[in-house]
């Protein structure tokens, strides 16, 4: 199946189930400094999958000047959050160098799992998992920054 295989969101998807999900899937490339979508954009949601390149994750400060949270390569994600619950987009994606994207548009996804809602459950939880993952490794991080912040304190 290629590609698909190697996104961990599909990797327990049938062979079938990839072919449905392939079908979906619709391919964008990106030159450097082109952006992906801007903070506040909401567009049509979408799921978006990096099959080659770089993407840098942006936001604005309090103070107007952009600041870089993330840099995402190759089989990782983004756009999760709007891709969920249709919220506009919270921070901007731009392309650090020649990008393709695979795009799972929330449309295509809503009618997927009306007509195959188990591979719609299969990728639901896939989400899922690794948003628990980002969670936990988040709230680890906080309490880090509380007991370096309540050391320094004293």
């Amino acid at each position: 199946m290629g590609i698909i295989d190697e996104i961990k969101i599909f990797y327990d998807l049938g062979e079938n189930e990839k072919e449905t999900v392939n079908r979906l899937l619709q391919v964008r490339d990106f030159k450097p400094g082109e952006v992906i979508y801007g903070e506040g954009e909401s567009g049509e949601s979408a799921l978006d999958i990096i099959v080659k390149g770089k993407v840098k994750i942006n936001r604005v400060t309090i103070e107007g000047e952009q600041l870089q949270m993330a840099t995402l390569r190759a089989g990782e994600k983004f756009g999760i959050m709007s891709f969920l619950d249709g919220s506009r987009h919270n921070a901007s994606v731009v392309a650090e160098e020649e990008t393709r994207l695979l795009i799972l548009k929330k449309s295509d996804f809503d009618n997927l799992i009306q007509t195959n809602p188990v591979i719609g459950v299969k990728i639901l939880r896939n989400i899922a998992v690794g948003l628990a993952k980002l969670v936990k490794d988040l709230n680890a991080q906080h309490m880090d920054l509380m007991h370096m912040m309540f050391r320094k304190s004293k």
